[in-house]
């Protein structure tokens, strides 16, 4: 079909593209994602930013039990004290 090679930079400017632009932008807040790679200000300056996207600590499988052993312990004194 195409016997002709496709011209360079028609990807909408993708190569020439950088967060450190946005950074300066007057318009910043236009882009998507721009709190977080082009943070800006004093406020985040040594912050965690991506805080909310850390796991928690998983609990071992001897946790788990222990609680689940825990709930229905509880379970079974306060069927008891309703029955």
């Amino acid at each position: 079909m195409m016997s002709y090679p496709i011209r360079g930079g028609s990807r909408g400017g993708q190569d020439s593209f950088s967060w450190e632009n946005v950074k300066e932008d007057k318009y910043r807040e236009n882009y998507l994602g721009h709190s977080i790679n082009a943070p800006v200000g004093r406020w985040q300056k040594n912050k965690d930013l991506l805080w909310y996207d850390k796991s928690a600590p998983v609990d071992s499988e001897s946790n788990i039990n222990d609680e689940l052993e825990e709930i229905k312990q509880k379970e079974a004194e306060a069927m008891a004290e309703f029955l």
